[in-house]
């Protein structure tokens, strides 16, 4: 039976190659004198788009799940609200974060007792991805196109999104401003030391190293002929940078989580800063490649393995709990 190395190796061959010149992030932007003009009528949201999206969140929620109205709220959020909105960012973005009142979620939707409030959000945020995001990747207001997404953080309550120092927060549910995005100066990369710089410098050249001998080993293993000891040994090291690169990649995006936690200090956070920094040059997008070349790998590997790809401990006790609420997807 073949191994995981095989897999890896049929997924890059047959999927999109990392690509160092090809990042995007509106974070070191010029900031604008105005708010984007599709979505705001000066400092005020349009009423069109607050109901667009509160409409889709909710009818979301209402599929799910028991008194959605009672223990939810949604905030936009992020540099697309932000002044740097005509900024480089890749796809024009629109994120909606959304805090649950865990309490009174639990007392109305008693079958999820007993799943904490990390693992429900990585079961919700996963379902999103998967039904919902696809579906608003491409939304048109006034005449912009967005691609909205909705997401869960367990450090955002229904009452306040504080928590998690967002660098300019619009509260959907309550119609007004809960974080209004603050003044920059004409070259925001004033506002950083230069030892940040010289980290990301230092982190880029390590990724740009990994996703070299990354295309140098997929060479390799095409030009030789299969189950030959010179394939076998590049599919091998192959499979080792490419865990390499998975590793940075995860490292960089979920430390990220640190700058929006209780211990961090929001948009401005070096974790944030390192993110948006690799995003621009492009490293985000190719380490992102690798990774998710070596997640499809090992789930095609466990498919043929065990029929199915394996869930983990905590995401199968949360999918239980979903199939059994009556307020499930049908």
């Amino acid at each position: 039976m073949a191994g995981y190395e095989f897999y890896l190796n049929r997924v890059v061959t047959q999927g999109a190659q990392p690509d160092i010149h090809s990042g995007a992030s509106g974070y070191f932007s010029t900031p604008q004198r105005t708010l984007d003009p599709h979505i705001f009528d000066g400092q005020h949201i349009k009423p069109d788009v607050r109901d667009h999206i509160l409409g889709i969140l909710n009818q979301y929620l209402d599929t799910h799940y028991k008194g959605s109205r009672t223990w939810s709220a949604a905030w936009l959020a992020g540099s697309g609200i932000s002044y740097q909105w005509a900024g480089d960012r890749g796809n024009g973005d629109l994120d909606v974060l959304f805090g649950v009142d865990f309490p009174k979620f639990y007392e109305d939707n008693p079958t999820f007792q007993g799943i904490s409030e990390t693992e429900f959000a990585d079961l919700l945020n996963s379902d999103l991805r998967q039904t919902v995001w696809p579906t608003t990747a491409n939304t048109n207001f006034h005449g912009q196109t967005y691609e909205v997404t909705f997401y869960l953080n367990p450090g955002t309550t229904a009452h306040s999104i504080a928590a998690i120092h967002p660098y300019a927060a619009y509260n959907l549910t309550a119609d007004r401003w809960d974080q209004k995005p603050p003044e920059l100066p004409d070259d925001p990369r004033s506002l950083y030391p230069a030892h940040w710089h010289e980290a990301i410098a230092s982190e880029k050249a390590h990724a740009e190293m990994l996703v070299s001998r990354y295309n140098l080993l997929r060479s390799q293993a095409a030009q030789s002929a299969e189950n030959s000891p010179a394939w076998k040994n590049a599919l091998d090291s192959q499979a080792v940078v490419v865990e390499q690169a998975k590793s940075l990649f995860d490292d960089i995006h979920l430390s990220r989580r640190l700058a929006f936690s209780n211990n961090g200090d929001g948009y401005g956070d070096y974790y944030n800063y390192r993110w948006q920094a690799h995003k621009e040059s492009g490293i985000v997008s190719a380490l992102g490649a690798l990774a998710t070349a070596a997640t499809e790998a090992r789930k095609a590997h466990q498919t043929d393995l065990y029929g199915a790809p394996l869930d983990d401990a905590a995401m199968a006790l949360a999918k239980a709990a979903l199939w059994n609420t009556p307020y499930r997807r049908t």
